[in-house]
């Protein structure tokens, strides 16, 4: 490149935060650049008058485009090369060449740019679609425990949906108007109330007064010290006749059966922090729960899928679908058909004592006892018991469906059958006070067993000896235990608003104006919804912008156009992928020579740009495929792929399970798959890799070395698994073609930052950390919720964030819930370019990108 002398011309220097006026940050040199005619280098010099972070680069003038990535860190004791230490006089030096070592060609385009006190304001949010339960869409597996778990219409016309709003969670309780119409989120719960109205919930207090809540896992993740979900199962909404409460009972009923708690309709939670009613939802007769005899696997159980109905009167409530078993390691062994509780009970429990008494009872002589003689009777073994939902009018009539004899039972107040409705496989029951129609939902099938969910009609249930009108809604495959479906129903002006739910369909919402039902919403259809529902992972095309965001399965979604932006769905199945922004490549891991494995796979090779993302095969090879076979942590959950790479030469890094380590891959275009050198040995709590333009290789995993600490969290379990970020130099260089010949002897340095922290079970969901173009690192903690960006050497620059679940947009459009920071729920991946900062928000299922600010940002041309 030709080097020339020019006089030295300041053309801008503004100030490009207003709110920042008053800092006291100021140029005491302003900066200038002068070419060495030895060197045949630029010296880029400034000054300031106190240590702050800056920012130095070569610009092309015409497109803003970064050309060379010079410098940035924050000045002071510890200032990261090439910035000198001990200073605020800076020499920066250009060899005249761009980030990938090439000669620039032409240097009359190009600019230098200083800046100096980065801060970040929210551009942009993408998702949080308050309409998503369900998304055929999302990579759901057999062994996913997303579901439906409650529906309530309330007596004051409010809707409460609760369900997973993913594959693996997190779960959401919101609330609508009879017609559907979105009116908030009370779980995750909203930021802006008072400490003592949420301490129910086990909740963190930071300094600011802010509160955050504690995490009972991380790999939902699990948002509540509550037992409203824990260990992946989620509580089953309640229905009752309060307006201003919801009750929950325990999920599933082995250990703790009937075990309550209550929150209210804001949000808000009693303080008890034990998050427990007085008593459980029945007091006697005793259930038996536990070992049968002290050390055994077998376990007396109560199993089934527990239908809650309130009395006409709300002095009682009915109980139908539980029944006695005798279990081991969860599955039936026998059926208790002797004690209070036995399969073939409707149970009436007195609102105040909560002493349960049998109601209706099948005779017990015909209810079936074995397992292949109850999966012929319902049709599947899984969530099913001989009587299911149980409904009342405002008579009292009780209405029970019969799954066992495949009808629809009318009882009066006693108990005694007043009518019979033929419906094969009833299961969920409601009826309208208004009209006295009678509205039924059926469902059969099992695991891999295919079936369907059909919603009917009664008219009139003392005339009409079947339904009236019968629709398919869904159909069904794999549903997990104790997961039915769920009816609710709203009156309104022009007709009666049939509410209806189940884990593998949207929510629906169906009109009946007495001719016949209409679809009124399909929460999966309303404009906009929103498909992408896994958010683990997210990395971004550093030349494009583009965000690429992945979930714990094989679903890729990117968005690209900003200004009108979306998830539109890639067609690459994997659960990592690494970009080349040179080349224009993207590596995935592929699934074991092509099944449905999630243990292990290959790496391989598609274009970025070109339409479907073809292969890109190297020369002469017949596969994309460039690596041997990896393998990863093996889990029910998801996938565990744990980060793929790409550096500036086009090698590739990989972090496997604990035994493959973080291994580095070489090879030429001629010859497939190509030779791996293991860089590190790495553990299994392990999630993020990234190169800098230098070949520099950072990784990040949990080493129990961690010295995070923060107020608020100081009795915070998963502390202790909060991960660092490891850095390797290269043991060869970018221009040989292998940046690591051998085995680094040890880190360059160790980022001691607190990220993570990581789930110590199954780790499908570890965090991800983005390296920019200068090698400032980006990082999510994530249970804080906070993100912090470092330079290199490994000073603070910046950090933001504060609790807010998706009715808190930032100031943006419509924001329910203020915050007084950038609201997050658990920031999980965090990537950057030269002016944005992306976050990939995995409870509040949206991706957020902000703009980069600068307190003094100033242009000089040559």
């Amino acid at each position: 490149m030709k080097i020339e002398f020019f006089s030295l011309v300041t053309l801008v220097v503004f100030v490009a935060n207003p709110a920042m006026c008053d800092d006291k940050t100021k140029w005491v040199e302003h900066p200038n650049i002068k070419a060495d005619a030895k060197t045949k280098q630029w010296n880029i010099r400034f000054e300031l008058n106190r240590a702050t972070d800056v920012e130095v680069a070569i610009v092309d003038a015409t497109t803003s485009k970064v050309v060379r990535h010079l410098a940035a860190g924050v000045l002071g004791g510890n200032a990261p090369d090439p910035l000198q230490s001990g200073t605020l006089v800076q020499t920066i030096s250009w060899d005249g060449r761009d980030d990938y070592g090439n000669p620039v060609a032409d240097a009359s385009k190009l600019v230098v740019r200083v800046r100096t006190g980065m801060d970040v304001v929210l551009d942009t949010i993408v998702g949080g679609d308050p309409y998503a339960f369900y998304s055929d869409e999302m990579g759901d597996s057999d062994h996913s425990p997303w579901g439906i778990c409650g529906l309530e219409a309330k007596p004051d016309g409010n809707v409460y949906v609760w369900g997973h709003s993913s594959n693996l969670g997190p779960p959401a309780l919101r609330q609508y108007d009879t017609d559907g119409n979105y009116r908030k989120t009370l779980f995750p719960m909203p930021a802006g109330n008072s400490i003592k109205s949420m301490n129910g919930w086990g909740i963190h207090v930071k300094p600011d007064g802010t509160y955050t809540p504690q995490f009972n896992l991380l790999i939902d993740p699990s948002l509540t010290t509550t037992f409203l979900d824990r260990n992946l199962r989620m509580a089953r909404l309640m229905p009752s006749l309060e307006t201003d409460r919801l009750n929950f009972r325990r999920a599933g009923l082995q250990g703790g059966a009937f075990d309550l708690m209550r929150m209210k309709t804001d949000g808000t939670i009693a303080e008890d922090t034990s998050g427990r009613l007085p008593g459980t939802l029945v007091q006697e007769p005793i259930i038996l729960q536990g070992p049968v005899e002290p050390g055994s696997h077998y376990k007396n159980s109560l199993l089934g899928p527990t239908f809650v109905c309130p009395s006409a009167d709300g002095k009682a409530y009915f109980i139908s679908g539980v029944y006695a078993a005798v279990t081991i390691y969860g599955s039936v062994f026998e059926l208790n058909m002797e004690g209070p509780w036995r399969d073939g009970q409707v149970w009436k429990v007195d609102a105040e004592t909560r002493i349960a008494k049998p109601f209706f009872a099948l005779e017990a002589q015909t209810i079936p006892v074995g397992k292949k003689e109850r999966a012929m009777a319902f049709s599947g073994v899984n969530s099913y018991a001989s009587l299911h939902g149980v409904a009342v009018d405002g008579d009292g009539h009780v209405f029970v469906c019969d799954r066992l004899n495949k009808r629809v039972l009318v009882l009066d107040e006693n108990g005694k059958i007043l009518r019979e409705i033929e419906i094969d496989y009833p299961d969920a029951i409601a009826v309208s006070k208004r009209t006295g129609v009678v509205y039924v939902t059926s469902r059969f099938g099992d695991y891999h067993r295919r079936g369907a969910v059909h919603l009917h009609r009664i008219e009139n249930w003392r005339e009409n000896g079947a339904p009236t009108e019968t629709l398919e809604i869904s159909r069904t495959g794999y549903t997990r235990k104790n997961n039915h479906s769920y009816l609710a129903i709203c009156e309104s002006t022009d007709g009666t608003n049939v509410w209806v739910a189940h884990t593998q369909m949207p929510v629906r919402i169906y009109k009946d104006s007495g001719s016949g039902f209409k679809l009124q919403k399909d929460f999966f259809e309303v404009e906009g919804a929103q498909r992408c529902l896994g958010f683990d992972r997210m990395q971004v095309d550093p030349k494009t912008g583009d965000a690429f965001v992945l979930d714990s399965h094989s679903s890729v979604w990117k968005v690209s156009d900003w200004e009108n932006p979306r998830f539109e769905k890639v067609p690459l199945e994997t659960a990592s992928i690494g970009i080349d922004p040179l080349r224009r490549h993207i590596y995935t891991r592929t699934q074991r020579d092509g099944s449905s494995s999630n243990s292990a796979g290959k790496i391989a090779r598609f274009h970025l740009d070109k339409p479907e993302n073809p292969p890109a095969f190297p020369g002469g090879a017949e596969t994309n495929r460039i690596t041997e076979q990896m393998i990863y942590e093996w889990c029910f959950e998801g996938n565990s792929d744990k980060g793929i790479a790409v550096a500036p030469n086009g090698n590739i890094a990989v972090v496997g399970n604990h035994k493959v380590g973080l291994r580095l891959f070489t090879g030429t275009e001629a010859k497939v798959p190509w030779s791996s050198t293991k860089i590190a040995d790495i553990p299994a709590q392990a999630g993020g890799v990234r190169f800098d333009f230098s070949g520099n290789l950072y990784v990040g995993f949990a080493d129990g070395k961690s010295a995070a600490k923060f107020p608020g969290f100081e009795n915070d379990r998963h502390l202790r698994n909060m991960g660092r970020i490891y850095k390797f130099a290269p043991t060869g260089s970018l221009k040989s073609g292998n940046l690591f010949p051998k085995t680094p002897e040890e880190p360059a340095h160790v980022y001691d930052v607190s990220y993570g922290p990581f789930e110590n079970r199954c780790v499908t969901r570890g965090p991800r950390f983005g390296v920019d173009g200068y090698g400032r690192i980006s990082f999510p903690t994530n249970i804080l919720p906070r993100v912090a960006i470092i330079d290199n050497a490994g000073n603070e620059i910046l950090h933001f964030g504060t609790w807010g679940n998706r009715d808190s947009m930032g100031g943006m459009a419509g924001e329910k819930v203020p915050t007084k920071g950038i609201p997050l729920a658990f920031p999980n991946a965090v990537d950057a370019t030269d002016d944005y900062v992306y976050v990939s928000d995995m409870v509040n299922l949206r991706l957020l990108r902000l703009k980069k600010i600068y307190d003094l940002d100033v242009v000089v041309r040559p």
